[in-house]
């Protein structure tokens, strides 16, 4: 069974879906760069994708 998203998590997806750059999540969010890099592996592993395509 999959491990659900938290809320950032799922916010992250919705901004990646819509076609944002990590800098614009980022700035969105008031997050690092680096830190939406982390959410993103995270998301990546939780829906068992490689990519942003594929998430």
């Amino acid at each position: 069974m999959l491990e659900p998203l938290n809320r950032s998590e799922m916010d992250l997806l919705i901004m990646l879906r819509q076609g944002a750059t990590n800098k614009q999540i980022a700035k969105a969010l008031a997050l690092s760069e680096g830190t939406v890099r982390v959410y993103l592996s995270r998301v990546y592993g939780k829906l068992n994708v490689s990519s942003r395509t594929q998430a």
